[in-house]
């Protein structure tokens, strides 16, 4: 895909995406560490990429929720890790935007667009469930207001690279009313990494998304100030699923993932003269044809709709599981040099796998959207 020129450059172009893309490309192979470069972290920033759906008013480029699914898909044709790591990121953004307080949305945007922090949410519990409807992780009330945050985080995409965390919490031991996502004894606080309490327990090894940072956290009686909670309890369902609201999708990471399988498969097949076979070329048709129905649904997902959250949805769903089937037919195209462990299809099969597994999983996807289907209008 290549970039436009010709847009306006707040809603559609980023300046330096190409440097910082060829940054990436020059080290997407190497996931030993299970983490980006500092240098490619730092492109993010200097190529207006972390910032670019703030207000200007706050140091951002005021970009269209659309351009940022397709930074995303940009991203995830050359890196998938850092693409989800940013995909993250951007909902926590649209959170702060969404649902901070005037005094937040200040020091938390301006934060990023100009020191260049990145946010990552942490959801995730050991035990828990995928609704994140049952968590250990408990904020107690301090007498002279705030909280005090205690537990431990399982796969927080970000881990140790981010500097701000959207941290969930039971804020009470009653049982609380269940959202789609969440529960209302909830809620969700900013946490910041340089300060006493938060601990980074690990890096996981993971089969896909191996640069992605994603770790463990611990918080150890960490101490919010009374402007830290970024939304009261009763609205922390409504709070998570919110990007989802704005057409956010991860169907635009898988996406960047089926573009660049695609072009591995035409590669290969130009290269092996294996286009002068009819059914070589049909092959190729029916990995274009399932290209071009991911990137409609993905593009489906930010236009006006009376249901956002179920288009978004959907596209993850659907995005994810046509990415799986499009690396795979690009596999049959590498032949048995599609088996050596270096291929970068392998990369890509097991990125776009991941993708069908990550919050909410795809079986949570469909009975989110199913079940909104038959609530009254």
């Amino acid at each position: 895909m290549n970039w436009p020129t010709d847009v306006n450059p707040r809603d559609e172009l980023l300046p330096d995406l190409g440097e910082m893309l060829a940054t990436l490309q020059r080290e997407a192979a190497d996931d030993g560490a299970g983490r980006p470069s500092d240098d490619a972290l730092l492109s993010l920033h200097t190529g207006g990429v972390l910032r670019l759906p703030i207000p200007v008013e706050y140091g951002g480029l005021g970009g269209s929720w659309e351009a940022v699914n397709r930074v995303v898909t940009a991203l995830a044709r050359v890196d998938a890790s850092v693409a989800i790591i940013t995909f993250l990121h951007y909902a926590s953004v649209s959170r702060i935007m969404g649902w901070g307080t005037t005094e937040q949305k200040k020091r938390l945007l301006s934060a990023v667009a100009l020191e260049g922090s990145i946010i990552a949410s942490s959801w995730s519990e050991p035990g828990s469930d995928a609704a994140k409807q049952h968590i250990a992780t408990s904020a107690q009330a301090r007498a002279h207001g705030g909280w005090r945050l205690s537990g431990a985080k399982s796969f927080t995409t970000g881990a140790g690279v981010a500097s701000l965390y959207l941290v969930l919490a039971r804020t009470s031991e009653a049982e609380g009313a269940s959202g789609s996502y969440g529960q209302t004894n909830q809620g969700i606080f900013v946490v910041d990494a340089a300060q006493p309490g938060f601990v980074i327990d690990g890096t996981l090894d993971l089969v896909g998304m191996r640069r992605s940072a994603t770790g463990l956290i611990r918080l150890d009686s960490y101490p919010t100030g009374p402007d830290d909670m970024l939304a009261h309890s009763v609205d922390t369902p409504a709070l998570i699923g919110y990007p989802h609201t704005l057409g956010l999708t991860l169907g635009a990471v898988a996406l960047g993932i089926a573009e660049r399988a695609y072009d591995i498969a035409l590669e290969t097949a130009r290269s092996r003269s294996l286009l002068d076979s009819p059914l070589h070329r049909h092959h190729v048709f029916q990995l274009g044809s399932r290209l071009a129905a991911v990137r409609g649904v993905v593009e489906a997902a930010t236009r006006p709709s009376p249901d956002c959250t179920a288009a978004a949805l959907t596209a993850k769903v659907f995005a994810s599981e046509e990415a799986e089937a499009i690396c795979r037919g690009a596999q049959e195209m590498a032949g048995s040099a599609g088996l050596s462990q270096g291929h970068p299809l392998n990369r890509l099969a097991q990125d776009a796998r991941a993708i069908t597994l990550m919050g909410p999983p795809n079986y949570l996807c469909r009975d989110l959207v199913t079940w909104r289907l038959g609530s009254p209008s």
